[in-house]
């Protein structure tokens, strides 16, 4: 497969943690990235991977969302 160079701006803390978490790993940061990258839907309309399908529905389709945001708010004291 054919790999490509990347430019990324990331946050110092963020890039130190993700270093500390492949390395526990025994990965590499380009490694990570492009199993996370890779796993995204495409536009294709393939299925959603199953962590997310099962997130799907979980609201009914007229909430509004800053009022159900609120009520987060209120019940946890965010």
């Amino acid at each position: 497969m054919a790999t490509n160079k990347l430019t990324l701006s990331i946050d110092a803390d963020t890039v130190s943690k993700a270093k500390r978490y492949v390395a526990r790993r025994g990965t590499s940061l380009s490694r990570l990235l492009t199993q996370y990258l890779a796993s995204l839907p495409d536009d294709t309309g393939a299925p959603l991977p199953p962590r997310v399908a099962r997130l799907a529905g979980v609201l009914p389709p007229h909430t509004d969302i800053e009022e159900y945001k609120a009520h987060l708010r209120d019940r946890h004291g965010l």
